[in-house]
């Protein structure tokens, strides 16, 4: 019976691997649209790395070299990679770093960008707030599914991790910085401004995707409560707590197995009780704060 059990874990595994890689070229695909096809043609700088990479493509470009935003963009995030790889998890810079290869293909200029984008590059608040609509997507479904577009995502997720400091708010300090920096190098207020509303619908589209709390409750209401809680505890290693339950409409005895975990925790804690007990009925709910001792994992 544990046989097969792990024999089934093992399955999923793999599924889940290859699904997250699914995710990963959706993720880095949206995003490098997001810079190539709105924020380059508008001369808006993106986030994080991507956006030091154009600063550097453009301080390049003063002394007529060329140097593509997808080189910078690989060369910076190598040393970020190797610092999550150490603080972070393996599995989840594997991951980043299949991401950040896929967007420095697509922005050494293999993306062709649409006609209609040369009649609309001068409406900057418009290219602003698709390009935050877009990188968003990209960035949150990449973060929920446990890897990230690289760049500051990796170094956000580390202190998260080791210091719970909110990953939305890391990346809004240092983008913001980014943005400020941006504007005094093209003299332009403006750019600042317009990167400002970027940075901001990005982040509101990444938190309303990848979740907003830290922290969740999931209560499992199933009759199968030993398979359900031991395979809880030996695949998220979390402690939990079971209490008899009964339905109010059919009168039927079960069990509530529920435990507290990280955001980032719920896709895998899914997918195990979907594979133990398919008729489980499973609630999620939000956990503002924590009193007491809660490890935080390394991503798996």
């Amino acid at each position: 019976m544990q046989l097969n059990l792990k024999a089934k874990f093992n399955k999923k595994r793999f599924l889940d691997s290859c699904f997250r890689m699914l995710v990963v070229v959706i993720s880095a695909t949206l995003y490098s649209l997001a810079v190539i096809w709105f924020l380059e043609p508008a001369n808006l700088l993106a986030i994080g790395v991507t956006a030091i990479s154009q600063v550097l493509n453009r301080v390049f470009e003063l002394g007529n070299i060329d140097v593509p935003i997808g080189l910078f963009t690989l060369i910076l995030n190598i040393p970020l990679c190797v610092f999550g790889y150490k603080y972070v998890s393996h599995r989840f810079i594997i991951f980043t770093l299949l991401s950040v290869i896929i967007q420095s293909i697509l922005m050494l200029g293999f993306i062709p960008i649409p006609n209609f984008i040369d009649e609309i590059k001068d409406n900057r608040l418009f290219l602003s707030i698709i390009a935050g609509l877009i990188s968003g997507v990209g960035i949150g479904i990449a973060l929920r599914y446990g890897t990230s577009t690289g760049g500051v995502d990796i170094v956000a997720q580390a202190i998260n991790l080791k210091k719970g400091v909110s990953i939305g708010v890391f990346s809004m300090l240092v983008n913001i910085l980014l943005a400020c920096v941006g504007g005094i190098i093209d003299k332009d207020p403006t750019t600042t401004l317009y990167t400002f509303i970027f940075i901001i619908i990005s982040n509101l589209v990444v938190d309303k995707i990848h979740t907003a709390y830290n922290y969740l409750r999931i209560d499992v209401i199933t009759s199968k409560k030993e398979e359900v809680s031991s395979a809880l505890l030996n695949e998220i290693k979390r402690g939990c707590t079971i209490m008899d339950v009964q339905g109010a409409y059919t009168k039927n005895y079960k069990f509530d197995v529920f435990m507290v975990i990280s955001s980032y925790e719920l896709e895998h804690a899914k997918n195990i009780i979907a594979e133990v007990d398919p008729n489980a009925f499973i609630m999620v709910l939000p956990v503002k704060r924590i009193i007491g001792a809660f490890f935080k994992h390394t991503i798996i």
